[in-house]
């Protein structure tokens, strides 16, 4: 049959209201990947209780972004479907609200859905509930679902390790040998145990309690430890924190060294320093307090200390100035030195990359200004001392002007050149954003990105784009197209990000805009991503042409393909056939 006489028939059909038309027709649309078409089509056929389709609307909504469309449309069917109350749980457990979840995980189950059964277990396995949870995933198992069955083994061996820990840890209490102790929770720190902690939060918990107890024996490396799992919940930051410091009075030197890492990472740069200094004074000295002091210096431009440091941690010997064989001459630690020795090179061979002249020259009068005036003149010295690389002390002013620009600035020079890491860098950048700073908005969507918080990151890209931004608007094209499958939404974020002179979308919206059969709008799109040297963008400015007629234009933009990027146009059809062919 002709596939655009089906088409017709099924959008009869469908405007008709036959039975199963809504639905068979939006399928059509949404293979076709015209989703906006498809979405009325999806809405009309769970208007009239097709809960299918309501989960499909659901899913498509969510994969734009839209959360609060999603759960109405998973809320319009859950009380009766079982894959509505699973992508409804979902949803929720993803914003966070765990109650919620597990509310709609266990209707979802009573209404038989394996799916949310295995996951309402794996939450009460997150919480603690061990033999519950077991249970129900026996059940799930039994049923056929295989993450339930693998579930089950993971939490059976995890709480056998459990076990084994709880009985060495009681072992050494019994001797009173801290080293024991210590050692006997060794694997609790073992990095392919990491994903264990993220899936299951008890585990924190258990951690935290047996690390307490091996630091009750008398171990302070057990204090760091335990630690290091309180910190995982930044509410007990200050907890956290004071018990390295204990490890630290109670002689363990390795404490300093953690001390100066959670400093750098939240941006308190001379309190790192004097930590890495103290770890390093220990003795032995600390090889990676030496790498961090150096790595710290270069980014402050003190060069000459940043090299002595780099060396003090081993880099004695290290061509700085070639990397040929590092695989069979260096470890890892070897490698970080000796590509820090070459950075540093580089910076000096670079003077765009160093300290400038003019900037110290007007250090005088704006250090005069800021100590008579305000914020302004704060903001002036330090974007100055920032500009210079004296980062400590330019965090200072910009924190005492403590404008929404000022903190903006100071959480960029943290982030992005100061070492600091994670969302706690958000309040830094929040006020600007609230203010409808597109480029802070951004950054905060570039953080949540880089935590793996792909929902909070396409909420922050959202306001970002929606404010002009034009990276943000390709990440949500990019991310709809990749991701969600859904060309037309995507096609809309490259426009607009082409809007503000990004050249890749340019290209996506151009090449989309082709693919569809809207060659005049792709036009001038692609004429823009060719302006920048973008390698495919010639090709389908030639299709575009070719589709509006205009062979012999088309040709010419073929052979400009075929001249300039002849190995990547191989890989089309008969038009690079065509290109590619003997003039003569």
């Amino acid at each position: 049959m002709d596939p655009e006489a089906d088409a017709a028939r099924l959008r009869a059909a469908a405007a008709a209201g036959k039975p199963g038309a809504y639905r068979a027709y939006a399928e059509l649309l949404t293979g076709r990947g015209r989703l906006d078409e498809a979405l009325p089509w999806w809405a009309r056929a769970a208007d009239a209780g097709d809960a299918e389709a309501s989960r499909t609307l659901a899913i498509c909504h969510k994969d734009r972004g839209e959360f609060a469309e999603a759960e109405r449309w998973y809320r319009t069917a859950a009380d009766r479907d079982g894959g509505c109350a699973f992508g409804l749980a979902r949803l929720l457990q993803e914003a966070g609200d765990t109650a919620g979840a597990e509310r709609w995980y266990e209707h979802g189950a009573v209404l038989g859905s394996v799916e949310c059964k295995t996951n309402g277990a794996v939450l009460l396995a997150a919480r603690g509930e061990w033999d519950t949870a077991l249970a129900r995933l026996a059940e799930a198992s039994a049923e056929g679902d295989d993450v339930a069955a693998h579930s089950r083994r993971a939490i059976q061996s995890m709480l056998r390790d459990l076990d084994g820990w709880r009985a060495a840890l009681a072992l050494a209490e019994a001797e009173g040998d801290p080293e024991e102790a210590y050692e006997a929770l060794r694997e609790l720190l073992d990095p392919e145990r990491r994903a264990m902690f993220e899936r299951y939060p008890r585990m924190v918990a258990e951690a935290e309690a047996l690390y307490a107890r091996a630091a009750a024996v008398g171990g302070a490396k057990a204090l760091v430890d335990q630690a290091l799992f309180i910190a995982r919940d930044d509410s007990r930051w200050a907890e956290a924190r004071a018990l390295v410091e204990r490890a630290h009075e109670r002689g363990y030197d390795g404490a300093a060294y953690v001390l100066g890492v959670w400093a750098e990472e939240n941006g308190e740069l001379r309190t790192a320093e004097e930590w890495y200094r103290t770890a390093d004074a220990a003795d032995g000295g600390h090889m990676w307090a030496c790498f961090n002091l150096g790595v710290l210096c270069v980014r402050q431009r003190r060069l000459g200390e940043a090299e002595r440091w780099l060396r003090a941690a081993g880099g004695d010997g290290v061509e700085e100035n070639s990397d040929e064989g590092f695989e069979e001459r260096f470890d890892e630690g070897e490698e970080r030195i000796a590509a820090a020795l070459r950075d540093i090179a580089a910076i000096r061979a670079d003077p765009e990359r160093m300290p400038p002249a003019e900037w110290e020259e007007r250090l005088p009068g704006l250090r005069a200004r800021a100590e008579e005036g305000g914020p302004d003149a704060w903001f002036a010295y330090a974007d100055a001392l920032d500009r210079l690389y004296r980062l400590p002390e330019a965090a200072e002013w910009y924190r005492k002007a403590g404008t929404p620009r000022a903190l903006l600035a100071l959480g960029r020079m943290l982030y992005e050149g100061g070492g600091a890491k994670g969302l706690r860098m958000v309040p830094y950048y929040e006020p600007a954003a609230a203010e409808g700073d597109a480029g802070a908005a951004y950054d905060i969507g570039r953080i949540y990105d880089e935590a793996r918080d792909r929902r909070t990151a396409q909420i922050w890209f959202r306001r970002a784009a929606d404010l002009g931004h034009g990276r943000a608007a390709w990440w949500l094209g990019w991310t709809s197209e990749e991701r969600g499958g859904d060309p037309q939404h995507a096609e809309r974020w490259y426009v607009r990000a082409a809007r503000r002179g990004l050249v890749p979308p340019a290209f996506l919206a151009g090449r989309s805009m082709v693919r569809r059969g809207a060659c005049a709008e792709a036009e001038p799109l692609l004429r823009m991503a060719c302006e920048g040297e973008h390698a495919e963008a010639p090709y389908w400015l030639a299709e575009a042409l070719r589709g509006l007629g205009r062979e012999e234009e088309a040709e010419r933009w073929l052979r400009v393909a075929a001249s300039a990027y002849p190995d990547l146009l191989h890989q089309y059809g008969d038009m690079a056939r065509l290109a590619l062919r003997d003039p003569s």
